[in-house]
């Protein structure tokens, strides 16, 4: 077969030259891989030539010889179809002859662009946005000029969300420091993306290919092909060219083993309020004479036309009173103006949290005081005088605004301060949201203009900040592999992984602020328009919703202190000496509901799994190293290209993929490097080695209900290179009489189930023998009554009381539950009181006070099978004649944290009385 190339000036694009003449075994086309299968990420290539002329003249092809990168493409083609193999560019700055009087042989290199993305730089918003896998991807190939289309054949897929141009990634991520001034070039980013994704980014038949790791194993395939912008042309159903070689040598053959442990890692950052939540901060500016030092506050929505701002000299984000001027007869002087449900101010960006997580919660507050000197002559005047609300899923948690207002949520401002604390276990996935509302009341009376957040923070407990799956695949073997990942799952959207919705996306609702211009100039051909800081600060935070008389302005700069002045002005691109910018101000878009599929992922291959990502990450490569294996290193007869597979005997026929190629035109031959194409998951592989086995999901566990007695199993399965032949339903646990109607179905109805605990088994068979299980566990919802029984009680001239948990009957073995309650210490006269807990005879919780007092002590307790729990109260200094006055406990709620059933015998009451054994 016969080839040529093309070498193209895009600069003058009639000029073109066609390589005519070459050196015996001058053409090389290189993919420039490596020798482990699952280490590939970015793999470039090359095309090294020469060509030949004998006229005898020095510099014959200075003419290639450039500094622009892109000037000279580079085309492969097939001689007889004139089909496209190969295109790049010549490699700049780059020209090398021999000095000679003879046949003069040129050396020339053009590379597919890969390489180069080192040291360019995406657009800015690709710094700034959310933006989608594809397009970052697409972003990153369109910086080599190559005008290629994308193939696109991932190795993970979330297992709801298989598009992933809808799953998306914050883009702040890809600068490398705090301060958002380093960012990463497009090879940095596309090389992280390729390793956390498991694929491998090449060129070869004339596009871009993105293929999974464990795809290339795997003859056919179904992929998406994008176009260089990210758009969706068409999805491809295909198989890849089997290549029977001739190895021109005998090729060394070396054993790879398997793994014997892997382990996959993720960094996680836990969810916290931004920084700029209390205390702005000061982006450049300087406050001097003629200087308001206000700004709006970043992190707050403002509603109905009320904003918090931050106040110079420590900007510490604050809600004002606001005031009116009344209509005649009694206009003139300004009234603090009254409370208003409408006027308040909440989170710009809620914090998802998750069922069960126990968070901390803290907050600060200091009044701004009209005057130092004056005392508010309303003596209730520091009693919940900032009304708030703590919202999960927009239902109260924690307020001072309820009917009955618990003591540890009002708020008392004592020497101007006060403090929030709560400990909380969240009862469901959630967004978590802050509202403080317009204060009001008279100034006068109470001395206060407002109040300022001088703290807001949360705090996850016992947070786990790197998140690790281990896998034992052989321990016959030695060699373990660590991975870590840089993007992976988080529903809280805090650490780097990806998201499968946009949270940063400004919805269609939005304030809108005007920012008077105060006056305006030019200079030196540009003009200028003069604001606040405050306006000038708010026109900054929203450069691209600015307006002014209905026109979207566009290329505004802000200049803080103009020339070390006092002017803050807005560089704009015509003159505007008068007026108001219009700035709207967008709200973040809630992603609400459950985001639990953003943690469900699968192997592109099996298809049908729903694993967290690292999960999946050690599937993989689990897949591809459970058995000892072979690495090729050979030359072959004919073509090899990087996407092919490979079928060379050795004892048997066997698949291998290409991990690094060489291919000499005009000798021919390749030069190869191949690891065998193993891919398949624990179990039978039936009568033929090299078949994948299926894979079965019986589905996730069953509760019946307390009468209930038929469900339906619902499987699902699948083969990679073959079909399902056969399934098989059968009992594994559980008692006699229950009828599987259809034994043989992925889906079946059980009848007749009477106890309390099953256990079913499905298996699959594929069309090559090989075989997959799975089980399913059913279990009874049953009523738990949960009580403290009184063990204990010394009530004559002290109270000492001794209670033990009971559960009847008791839950099984792998069930768990939370028991959550409050103790309640009151010392009727000065004295000492206690309250503790013993769990398997160890004190875990103990609290003690030596004075007359009321304590209100929140505990949450886990509780399984086996647990023994004691709750102990003590009070001394006198017992009341009644139980009126003495300590108590509340046992407020019980939940299953594992297994199912119906909680009896809470809330209730547990208060010792006197005489009362």
């Amino acid at each position: 077969m016969s080839y040529y190339i093309d070498i193209i000036d895009q600069e003058k694009d009639e000029n073109r030259f066609v390589l005519e003449k070459s050196s015996s075994g001058g053409i090389i086309l290189a993919w420039n891989g490596g020798d482990k299968k699952d280490e590939l990420a970015v793999v470039g290539t090359s095309l090294e030539f020469d060509i030949a002329h004998s006229e005898l003249v020095d510099a014959k092809f200075i003419g290639f010889f450039t500094g622009n990168e892109i000037r000279f493409k580079v085309e492969l083609r097939n001689q007889s179809d004139d089909v496209l193999l190969w295109s790049g560019h010549l490699v700049p700055d780059r020209y090398s002859e021999p000095y000679t009087n003879s046949v003069t042989f040129v050396s020339i290199t053009a590379v597919c662009g890969l390489g180069r993305l080192k040291g360019k730089y995406l657009p800015e918003s690709y710094y700034r946005d959310e933006k989608s896998v594809i397009d970052i991807i697409c972003a990153c190939l369109k910086l080599t000029s190559m005008e290629l289309n994308v193939f696109f054949n991932p190795a993970i897929e979330n297992s709801k969300q298989k598009d992933w141009n809808q799953i998306y990634i914050d883009t702040k991520s890809f600068y490398t420091d705090e301060k958002k001034t380093k960012k990463r070039d497009a090879y940095v980013v596309l090389e992280q993306l390729m390793k956390d994704i498991m694929c491998v980014c090449f060129q070869a038949d004339n596009r871009w290919n993105i293929e999974g790791l464990n795809k290339r194993n795997i003859r056919s395939y179904l992929a998406n092909l994008y176009d260089m912008n990210g758009v969706l042309l068409t999805q491809i159903d295909g198989v890849k060219l089997l290549k029977r070689i001739k190895a021109l040598a005998r090729p060394d053959i070396t054993m790879i083993p398997p793994y014997n442990m892997i382990s996959v890692s993720h960094e996680r950052i836990p969810q916290a309020f931004p920084e700029t939540i209390g205390i702005e901060k000061n982006e450049g500016w300087s406050v001097m004479p003629g200087v308001k030092g206000e700004v709006y506050s970043t992190d707050w929505n403002g509603n109905d036309d009320f904003y918090s701002v931050a106040v110079f000299p420590n900007y510490a984000n604050s809600i004002l009173k606001d005031y009116y001027v009344p209509p005649p007869p009694l206009g003139g002087i300004p009234i603090v103006a009254p409370f208003d449900e409408n006027k308040f101010i909440n989170l710009k960006n809620k914090i998802y949290l998750y069922k069960f997580q126990k968070v901390t919660i803290s907050a600060t507050f200091s009044i701004l005081k009209w005057s130092k000197n004056m005392e508010a002559s309303d003596l209730n005047a520091y009693v919940n005088p900032l009304l708030y609300q703590f919202l999960l899923n927009d239902q109260v948690v924690f307020s001072n605004r309820k009917v009955t207002i618990p003591e540890n949520e009002s708020l008392f401002f004592e020497d101007g301060k006060a403090e929030l604390s709560f400990e909380w276990i969240v009862p469901e996935d959630g967004l978590l949201d802050v509202k403080f509302w317009r204060p009001s009341g008279s100034v006068y009376e109470t001395n206060i203009v407002g109040f300022e957040i001088t703290k807001l923070a949360i705090a996850p407990v016992n947070f786990e900040e790197t998140y690790t799956v281990t896998d034992l695949i052989s321990d016959e073997f030695t060699i373990d592999t660590e991975v870590e990942l840089e993007y992976a799952d988080d529903d809280s959207a805090f650490s780097k992984a990806f998201r499968l919705a946009k949270l940063n996306e400004a919805t269609i609702d939005y304030n809108t602020i005007l920012i008077p211009v105060l006056y305006g100039f030019s200079q030196n051909g540009y003009f200028y328009s003069v604001v606040d800081l405050k306006g000038a600060n708010l026109i900054k935070d929203n450069i691209n919703t600015v307006m002014y008389e209905d026109t979207l302005l566009e290329n505004l700069e802000v200049i803080y202190n103009y020339m070390a002045a006092t002017e803050m002005v807005v560089k704009t691109g015509f003159a505007i000496t008068t007026g108001n910018f219009t700035v709207k101000v967008y709200k973040n878009n809630d992603v609400l509901g459950s985001r639990v599929s953003w943690m469900q992922w699968t192997d592109a291959v099996y298809k049908i799994e729903t694993d967290r990502y690292q999960k999946t990450v050690c599937n993989i490569i689990r897949r591809m190293f459970n058995e000892a294996s072979e690495k090729l290193d050979c030359v072959a007869l004919n073509a090899v290209k990087f996407n092919d597979l490979i079928l060379f005997k050795y004892v048997y026929d066997k698949q291998f993929v290409v991990t690094n190629c060489s291919w000499n035109l005009d000798e021919n031959k390749t030069t190869l490097t191949l690891s065998r194409a193993i891919y398949r998951d624990s179990g039978d592989s039936g009568t033929d080695p090299t078949n994948v086995p299926p894979i079965v999901n019986a589905g996730v566990d069953i509760v019946l209900e307390d009468s209930q007695t038929s469900v339906v199993l619902s499987a699902t399965a699948y083969d990679v290179d073959g079909f399902i032949v056969s399934q098989q339903w059968v009992k594994t646990l559980g008692g006699f009489g229950d009828i599987i109607i259809s034994p043989t179905s992925l889906e079946t109805v059980i009848k007749n189930l009477t106890e309390d605990e099953y256990q079913y088994k499905i298996t699959v068979v594929d069309s090559d023998g090989a075989t997959a299980f799975d089980t399913l566990n059913i279990i009874r919802r049953k009523d738990y009554e949960v009580t403290l029984e009184l063990v204990f009680l010394e009530n004559a001239e002290y109270m000492q009381a001794r209670y033990k948990l009971k559960v009847n009957p008791n839950i099984p073995s792998d069930f768990n539950l939370i028991v959550k309650g409050r103790a309640y210490l009151f010392a009727y006269n000065t004295g000492n009181t206690q309250f503790k807990i013993t769990k398997n005879g160890v004190d875990i919780y103990v609290h003690n006070s030596n004075y007359a007092s009321y304590d209100d002590l929140p505990f949450s307790i886990g509780y399984i099978s086996t647990d023994e729990i004691f709750f102990e109260l003590f009070q001394s200094g006198g017992f009341p004649v009644i139980n009126i006055g003495s300590s108590w406990i509340d046992l407020n709620s019980a939940e299953f944290v594992s297994g199912a059933g119906n909680i009896l015998g809470v809330p209730y009451r547990y208060q010792p009385a006197k005489f009362i054994v």
